[in-house]
C-alpha cells in the first residue's frame, strides 16, 4: 500500500475529485463523433514529443522513463495495430512544436487547442483537462478573481507555450509577462521577487511546489484562470493522418470503459510514491 504524506495527499485528493467530477478526463458529450475506424497502411510507427514535466498528460519519472497519460494513449493504439512508439520528450517545447510543423515529428502527445495552431497541425479530440492557475507568493498576495486583475501586475509564463486563444491574446495585449525558458523552474522569478505572479497549468504547478518543497511559500489561487481541453496534436504531413479519426475512437472508448480514469489514478499514485520516497 502507498503511504502518502499529508502535503501528496492534498495534490491527490485534488486530482480525484477532478477526475470525479469530470474535469480532469474529457466527456464524451464534448467531442464530435470520428468516423472511420481502420489504422492506415501507411502508418507504421509514430515519434511522439511532448512536455517534459506536464504532470500528469507528459512527463520524464524519476528513473528517466518518458511516461504520461498522452503517451498511454498511443501506446494502446500501437499495440493494437502493431507498430512502435519513438519517444522524444526530452526535446524542448518550442523545437518540438518546430519539427511538428516540418514533419520531423509526428504527434505531440498533449497540447491546448488554438484557432492559429489548428491552421498548422491537425488535433484529436479531447482526452483531459487543464486548468489555467496564477500562483502566488503568500508573502505577496493580491486580489484575484479575474483575468483582468492581472493588469497592474507583472507576471511570468512558460516560453514557447500557450493557454488557449482568450488568455494569449489578453496577455499579448494588456499584460506584463516574461516568460521563463525552463517552466521546471519558474517559480524561481516568484521567489526572487522579479514578478508577482506565474501562469502555470494546475497540475504543472503543484508538482513543481511539492518537488521543490514550496508548500509553505507558493500557492495556486482559486477560481482558475482559465479551464482547457487537453488533445493529441498531429503534424499535417504525418503517414499517420488518417490515423486520427481511429485514435478519436480508442480515446471514447478508454473514456466509456474506464481504462483513461485508471491510466489518469495510476500515474497520480506514481507521483505521490516519488514525493513520498523524496525524489
Amino acid at each position: 500500500m502507498i503511504r502518502i504524506t499529508h502535503s501528496v495527499r492534498i495534490v491527490s485528493n485534488v486530482f480525484a475529485a477532478l477526475l470525479t467530477s469530470g474535469l480532469l478526463l474529457a466527456s464524451v458529450d464534448d467531442r464530435a463523433n470520428a468516423q472511420g475506424v481502420s489504422a492506415s497502411d501507411e502508418c507504421k510507427s509514430i515519434s511522439v514529443g511532448g512536455a517534459d514535466g506536464w504532470e500528469p498528460v507528459t512527463y520524464i519519472d524519476k528513473d528517466g522513463r518518458q511516461v504520461g497519460l498522452g503517451i498511454d494513449i498511443l501506446q494502446e493504439y500501437a499495440r493494437k495495430h502493431g507498430f512502435r512508439l519513438e519517444l522524444h520528450l526530452d526535446i524542448p517545447w518550442t523545437r518540438s512544436l518546430q519539427m511538428l510543423e516540418k514533419g520531423e515529428l509526428d504527434v505531440i502527445a498533449g497540447a491546448y487547442f488554438t484557432e492559429e495552431r489548428n491552421d498548422l497541425f491537425r488535433y484529436s479530440i479531447p482526452f483531459a483537462y487543464d486548468e489555467v492557475m496564477v500562483f502566488q507568493h503568500k508573502d505577496r498576495q493580491f486580489t484575484f478573481s479575474g483575468i483582468e486583475d492581472l493588469v497592474n501586475q507583472r507576471g511570468a509564463r512558460p516560453q514557447g507555450g500557450s493557454y488557449g486563444d482568450f488568455v494569449d491574446t489578453y496577455a499579448r495585449d494588456h499584460l506584463d509577462m516574461i516568460y521563463s525558458p525552463t517552466g521546471n523552474k519558474i517559480f524561481d522569478v516568484l521567489l526572487t521577487e522579479r514578478v508577482t505572479y506565474v501562469l502555470l497549468g494546475r497540475y504543472d504547478g503543484l508538482t513543481n511546489i511539492y518537488r521543490d518543497k514550496l508548500e509553505n511559500e507558493v500557492f495556486a489561487v482559486e477560481p482558475p484562470l482559465v479551464r482547457n481541453d487537453v488533445r493529441l496534436m498531429f503534424s499535417r504531413t504525418t503517414p499517420c493522418l488518417d490515423d486520427i479519426a481511429a485514435i478519436n475512437l480508442l480515446i471514447t472508448e478508454l473514456e466509456e470503459n474506464g481504462t483513461l480514469a485508471s491510466m489518469t489514478s495510476a500515474h497520480l499514485h506514481k507521483l505521490a510514491s516519488d514525493k513520498e520516497s523524496g525524489t
